[in-house]
């Protein structure tokens, strides 16, 4: 487990990218650990095969082809631009229509019930009696049709 640690270390070494502090640290564990020991001197091998090496050198008009292509890959048909901003405008619009959703749900007023005709007398401070009264005294069939459109008037099903 600490091994890689110092491997990572070791890597970091041969950019010169280590601080003091890691340098000696590094160089503790080189001492005492032979594994770590042989991993840097095998990195030591490549590096230095590496070094031998020539740098490969691009064929010729290695450069004008490749700066064709890089023109030719930015002039893109304008239906991929449509498509691409058509994907990025469906999750906004439904995150708008949400918003507008919840506003109309939170913010609209309450639609106001329908008062019954003896509710509207109790609030006028009307007495309800002296209705029910005057339908007592009109005739029999008149009382009836008064019984059947006060019953249409009320929402509850059980009272009909």
């Amino acid at each position: 487990m600490r091994c890689k640690k110092f491997e990572k270390l070791i890597l970091h070494s041969f950019d010169s990218r280590l601080n003091e502090k890691e340098t000696k640290e590094l160089e503790r564990h080189l001492e005492s650990c032979a594994q770590c020991r042989a991993k840097r001197e095998d990195y030591e091998i490549i590096l230095a095969l590496l070094r031998e090496e020539e740098a490969v050198q691009p064929k010729a008009y290695f450069w004008e082809r490749l700066r064709t292509k890089i023109r030719e890959r930015k002039k893109r048909p304008p239906w991929l631009t449509v498509k691409e901003w058509s994907l990025r405008a469906v999750p906004l619009s439904l995150l708008i229509v949400l918003l507008i959703t919840l506003v109309v749900i939170f913010f609209s007023p309450s639609q106001d019930q329908e008062l019954s005709q003896s509710e509207v007398l109790l609030l006028r401070n009307l007495n309800p009696l002296q209705e029910t009264q005057l339908l007592l005294e009109q005739r029999l069939e008149n009382q009836n049709m008064m019984i059947i459109f006060s019953s249409m008037e009320e929402k509850d099903t059980l009272r009909r």
